[in-house]
């Protein structure tokens, strides 16, 4: 086994000692650690009024990278004196600052049908208004916009894609975009000062994707069917997931940046109260469910590798050469005070395009670092190898000597989607996580339809053994008739044993008919893992009515590792956001960020109940917590004692598409 030597300086005229720590960063990825100021955002109404703020105040560029933008978004609420981000963009564009903004475009039109990234820009935004709002599922839903804001974000793209820069595919695309710019220009109705982008994937990128979904993805249990069909998703729709934003790069002392998991869209709007009740989009919640998400504010060295990020995407999808204009820029940037804490963070990407898939080492790497406790907050928790490297690391502590006893389990929360609208494709990567980890009886239908199948099939498997036990049989059966005319005692004793092993084989054969026809059974608790404690969580509101009670969507993109390490971003737990999707996460190891960040966050999810410093003790506040909220929920007449519910999913739906 190869390793890899450390050097250390030491002073040898004050020690002789080193602290050995553990490696948080990522090794040989493309980027580097580097210093930066950093400061956590949770939830919409912090994290998009810092990013209407520092657009506000920018004074040379504001560039953009996102998944999905609505121009008529109001990123601050409640105030009479604010513009949306469509309006702020354009003002700044105005006053001469440069504005660029690349959205990621489904090049085959069918993405917008689940959740419309771009309304304004699509066909979707003409129909999706008049969709039923039952229909809440990954492949369609309605989008809430009132007419006022359709109408703004068709009017504000037109007006964008007068100063569409992106680089054609074909012949016949950049026709049509020239069209529309002529068109807009005529009108005088471009966007001064602002450049509009898309990018996608080329079938090129399309097939390297679905190459690697089939040999490097998490399905090594499934069968190759189930392999081809995740590939063809994956194919199909691969998304640039990234949401990022670097301001006034060109003054490296002004200069700011953030790393969001945050979509700029109305839906991702909401307050840490998560309230029930929606509102309009000028003074609050205004999408169908409350969000929990969290983005982060950055500043300092580390925005080279934020600002490289975005220039190589730029650059792709425009043919313009910013990469080249700005690279003598980051020897400027220092870290500055800002208010914010000074930390060492590391920028990791997913870039199926580059072959880059760092975010996955940095999860497998830092689930193995686990001394105390792992929090995940994530929109989706499908990513079994990642359960089995927590089991690993685990039991290798309970194997080198962890007295439990002494040193305690290792704990592991989970606070995650279980709604249609959360699981979307990917329930039963969903029930294979949780059954690694033991919780298989979150998802009891599921969990019974598995174990079913399994039992099936082990019965089919022995009927087939025993089938071929009874054809040798009979085989021998007509051998030993044959024989009698030569050695008649001979065969006379061969076809007694045959006879005998005939109708053993045939009593088998029918026991196990008899079992087949046997209902399943009812799934159990499962047993616990050794060392390891398990909390798998859900929110609803907390305001919720009695008997209608409402799912928080969990949308955040968060780990921290026992109040050391934290990494956030647009990565989620799953295939596509470790091999499929661009993704861009962040990380770092100071314990003055992350210890009030994870406290913070449990006193939102519990009323405060279950953020205590000891996650022993907070552990058991959970257990309390949602022991209580499910008999509330059951008797149908409590309002929720808090936010945190345990996860439970009774549908037997087995979507395996992500």
């Amino acid at each position: 086994m190869s390793r890899n030597p450390i050097t250390t300086p030491i002073a040898l005229s004050r020690t002789r000692t080193a602290t050995i720590a553990l490696k948080w960063f990522v090794e040989r990825s493309e980027y580097d650690p580097a210093q930066c100021t950093f400061k956590p955002l949770v939830n919409g109404e912090e994290a998009f009024g810092e990013v209407y703020d520092a657009i506000l105040a920018a004074r040379r560029s504001v560039d953009i990278i996102c998944w999905g933008f609505q121009p008529s978004m109001y990123f601050k609420r409640g105030h009479a004196d604010v513009m949306t981000i469509g309006e702020l963009l354009a003002h700044k564009g105005a006053q001469g600052v440069k504005v660029r903004l690349l959205c990621w475009q489904d090049d085959l039109a069918v993405a917008a049908w689940s959740e419309n990234n771009a309304p304004g820009n699509n066909l979707a935004t003409y129909v999706k208004p008049h969709l039923p709002d039952w229909m809440v599922s990954g492949m369609a839903q309605r989008d809430y916009q009132s007419k006022f804001q359709r109408e703004f974000d068709r009017a504000w793209y037109a007006r964008a894609n007068g100063n569409n820069v992106t680089r054609g595919g074909g012949l016949d695309e950049e026709a049509a975009r020239r069209v529309l710019r002529q068109m807009a220009r005529a009108a005088g109705t471009t966007l001064p000062g602002i450049e509009f982008a898309t990018r996608g994937f080329s079938l090129w990128d399309r097939a390297e994707i679905a190459y690697r979904t089939l040999l490097q993805g998490d399905h090594k249990e499934s069968d190759g069917r189930t392999k081809a069909k995740n590939a063809a998703v994956m194919t199909a729709i691969p998304t640039h997931h990234q949401k990022m934003v670097v301001i006034d790069y060109e003054e490296p002392e002004h200069a700011v940046g953030f790393v969001m998991g945050h979509n700029m869209l109305d839906t991702y709007w909401d307050r840490d109260d998560h309230s029930f009740h929606r509102q309009h989009p000028r003074l609050g919640r205004n999408g169908l469910h409350p969000r929990q998400d969290i983005s982060a504010r950055v500043a300092g060295p580390v925005l080279k590798y934020l600002n490289k990020n975005f220039c190589e995407a730029w650059d792709g999808a425009t043919g313009q050469r910013l990469t080249e204009v700005r690279q003598p820029l980051a020897r400027r940037l220092t870290l500055r005070r800002d208010g914010n804490t000074p930390v060492v963070g590391q920028l990791l990407r997913t870039n199926p395009e580059g072959n880059r898939f760092d975010i996955e080492s940095l999860y497998l790497q830092a689930v193995n670092n686990v001394t105390r406790f792992i929090y995940i907050e994530n929109q989706y928790f499908r990513l079994p190898m990642l359960a089995e490297k927590i089991k690993q690391a685990v039991a290798a502590q309970l194997r080198g000597g962890r007295d439990l006893k002494k040193h305690g389990p290792i704990y592991l929360f989970v606070v995650t989607n279980s709604s249609d609208e959360g699981m979307g494709p990917g329930a039963l990567k969903t029930y294979r996580m949780l059954e690694a980890l033991g919780k298989a009886d979150a998802m009891p239908a599921v969990a019974k339809l598995e174990r079913e199948d399994a039992r099936q099939a082990d019965l089919r498997r022995q009927h087939k053994e025993a089938g071929a036990q009874a054809r040798a049989a009979k085989q021998d059966m007509d051998e030993a008739n044959d024989l009698a005319r030569i050695d008649k005692a001979f065969a006379i004793k061969r076809l007694h044993e045959a006879r005998e092993r005939f109708g053993k084989a045939r009593q088998k054969q029918a026991d196990l008919e008899a079992e087949m026809a046997k209902p399943a059974e009812e799934v159990g608790p499962p047993p616990e893992i050794e060392g390891l404690k398990v909390h798998v969580c859900t929110l609803v509101a907390p305001d919720s009515p009695p008997g209608k009670w409402d799912y928080v969507y969990v949308h955040s993109k968060l780990m921290i590792v026992d109040d050391v390490f934290m990494t956030l971003g647009s990565a989620n737990i799953n295939t596509r956001s470790m091999i499929g999707d661009s993704e861009l996460n962040i990380c770092h190891e100071h314990s003055g960020v992350t210890t009030p960040l994870r406290r913070r966050l449990w006193a939102i999810h519990t009323k405060g109940m279950g953020a205590q410093e000891d996650v022993g003790e907070a552990f058991e506040a959970w257990r309390s917590i949602t022991d209580k909220n499910w008999k509330f929920w059951i008797s149908g007449r409590e309002i929720p004692y808090a936010s945190l519910v345990r996860f439970y999913r009774d549908s037997p739906k087995r979507t395996n598409l992500d």
